[in-house]
């Protein structure tokens, strides 16, 4: 078995999910619970070889709007855009080389810290140009969770009740599946599951609450990219 894609600490990218009981079996006494459904989607999610994950949603009332791909290898490329905050691209190759680049509207907030001076020759040297950041210690960037691993929503395997529904039959991009629909106070959260082959996580749905938009999951087991960019394009930032 490939070594999963293990959920890393803090989750930037949101994913929820479903299982079938004809993708997985039938549980003993009737078919599985939705919140056994849920936990046997997660299970194959994560440990899958590869994944594409495509997100479109709101988070801390800021849009955000990417695309992470990512392999057991420790390869991914990702680019994820916080609204006018700017964009990020991140490269990690074998899971020890890694890339960053940062807009310039996004290096000035991240930066705004730094004197005037400070800031404008930053923005000069890096802006928009790749770095190698810091992978540890308080100088390594947050973005790192991007490709640290596939992120699940804090609470995802809470609030399922424990009938035995089957799910309902749906198309997500012309791919069987089935869907469960959780809803509770202001929000609906609607999850697909792959209806043949293995239960993997096609697609999210959150309407209401404090995250609404939209994740897809698609390209399992093609690879997570991860090409190194030009020598002469990496700059050594201070």
């Amino acid at each position: 078995m490939p070594a999963a894609l293990h959920r890393p600490a803090a989750a930037l990218v949101c994913v929820a999910v479903a299982v079938s009981a004809t993708a997985c079996g039938p549980s003993p006494g009737g078919g599985p619970t939705r919140t056994e459904m849920l936990g046997r989607a997660i299970e194959a999610t994560e440990s899958a070889t590869s994944v594409t994950v495509h997100t479109d949603g709101m988070s801390l009332m800021v849009p955000v709007k990417g695309r992470v791909s990512l392999d057991e290898r420790g390869n991914c490329t990702a680019t994820m855009s916080y609204g006018t905050a700017g964009t990020v691209d991140l490269i990690t190759i074998d899971g020890r080389d890694v890339y960053l680049r940062r807009d310039e509207p996004l290096l000035r907030t991240q930066e705004r810290h730094r004197s005037p001076e400070d800031l404008k020759a930053l923005v000069a040297k890096v802006g928009g140009r790749w770095t190698r950041p810091a992978v540890g210690g308080p100088g390594a960037p947050a973005e790192l969770t991007l490709c640290a691993g596939v992120n699940l929503p804090a609470g995802l395997e809470n609030g399922w009740d424990d009938d035995s529904g089957k799910g309902e039959p749906a198309t997500v991009d012309g791919r069987k599946a089935l869907k469960l629909v959780r809803r509770g106070g202001e929000s609906e959260t609607t999850v697909y599951i792959a209806a043949e082959g293995p239960p993997y996580l096609l697609k999210i749905v959150t309407k209401g609450g404090e995250s609404p938009g939209t994740t897809t999951y698609a390209h399992y087991g093609r690879g997570g990219g991860g090409k190194a960019p030009p020598a002469e394009d990496v700059v050594v930032a201070d």
